[in-house]
C-alpha cells in the first residue's frame, strides 16, 4: 500500500501500529476523506442543532442519533479506503456507490446490532460490547469481501474463531483512544474559539464559582452551541478510529488466512500479464 512516497507493507501489526497507519492514511488523503465526511456530518451537525434549539433534545440525544449515522459513513470509508489496498485510488464516489448497493441490508444489521449493544450496556444483561466486537466487522464482509447476506453469519465466525478476546481488547483501546481524542480536541477548539475569536463554547460561559456545576450540567446537555460543536467533533476524531479498526481487519485476515501472500501473488500474476 503506498502512502505519502513510502511503501506500507500488510502485515500483522499492534492495535497501536493500527492506530498510527490511520494517521497516516488519513493524512494522505485528507481532503478526499473530508469531502466524503462532509456528506454525512455536515447534515447531522445542522440537524444537531435544530433538535437541541427548537425541539428541546439533549446532547445524550444527539449523541446516540450520532452512533446510528456513523456506520454509514464507516461503511462508506471503508469501500473507499479498503480498496487502496490493491492499489486503487481512494474514490468517495466509489464508497456512495457500494454503500447504496447495500444499504438497506446495512441498515437493518446496523439497527439490530447497535439496539442489543445499547440494552448491554443501559441494563446490564451482558456485556454490549462483546456484541459491538462480534458485528464490528460487518461494513468490510459485506462491501469489501461483497459477502452474500446469508453468509455474513458463516464469514463474521470465521474471522472471530480464535482472535475474539485480542479483538475484543483492540476495541476497547481505540475506544479509549476515541474518547480521549474527542475530550481533548473539545477543550483545545473551546479555548480557542473563546480566545482567538470571543465566542466561547463552554467554559467562558460559566458565570462564577458558586453555581459552576450547575451551570456546566445545563450547558452540556440543552445548549444548542455546546451541542453542536461536540457532536461535529465527534464527527472529526471518528474517521481515525475507523480506519484503525479497518487495519485491524486487515490484521484479522492476514494471521488467519495470510491474506499478505494472497495479495503478493496478485501484484505477480498481475505483473506477469502485463509482460505477456
Amino acid at each position: 500500500m503506498k502512502l505519502d512516497g513510502a511503501i506500507f507493507a500488510i502485515e500483522q501489526r499492534s492495535v497501536g501500529g493500527c492506530i498510527d497507519l490511520a494517521i497516516v492514511f488519513l493524512r494522505e488523503h485528507f481532503f478526499a476523506v473530508l469531502r466524503l465526511l462532509a456528506c454525512f456530518a455536515v447534515p447531522s451537525v445542522a440537524l444537531t442543532w435544530w433538535l437541541v434549539a427548537r425541539n428541546d433534545w439533549t446532547l445524550a440525544n444527539c449523541v446516540t442519533l450520532f452512533a446510528l449515522e456513523c456506520p454509514f459513513f464507516g461503511a462508506a470509508l471503508v469501500a473507499s479506503a479498503g480498496h487502496r489496498v490493491f492499489g486503487d485510488r481512494f474514490s468517495s464516489r466509489t464508497g456512495l456507490r457500494l454503500l447504496a448497493g447495500r444499504f438497506f441490508l446495512l441498515l437493518v444489521l446496523t439497527l439490530i446490532v447497535r439496539t442489543i449493544t445499547a440494552i448491554g450496556l443501559i441494563f446490564l444483561i451482558f456485556p454490549g460490547y462483546m456484541v459491538a466486537t462480534r458485528y464490528g466487522f460487518l461494513a468490510e464482509i459485506l462491501l469489501l469481501e461483497r459477502c452474500p447476506a446469508r453468509r455474513y453469519e458463516t464469514r463474521l465466525n470465521d474471522l472471530m474463531n480464535s482472535t475474539f478476546r485480542d479483538l475484543l481488547g483492540r476495541l476497547i483501546m481505540i475506544v479509549v483512544f476515541f474518547g480521549t481524542s474527542v475530550a481533548s480536541l473539545f477543550v483545545l477548539v473551546d479555548m480557542a474559539s473563546g480566545t482567538l475569536l470571543g465566542i466561547p463554547i463552554l467554559a467562558g460561559r460559566v458565570s462564577g464559582l458558586a453555581y459552576v456545576i450547575e451551570e456546566i450540567a445545563t450547558l452540556m446537555t440543552r445548549d444548542p452551541r455546546v451541542a453542536t460543536v461536540f457532536v461535529s467533533v465527534l464527527w472529526l476524531v471518528y474517521p481515525v478510529a475507523r480506519l484503525a479498526w479497518m487495519f485491524c481487519y486487515f490484521d484479522v485476515r492476514i494471521r488467519k488466512e495470510g491474506w499478505d501472500v494472497e495479495l503478493d501473488f496478485r501484484v505477480e500474476a498481475n505483473r506477469l500479464e502485463a509482460t505477456v
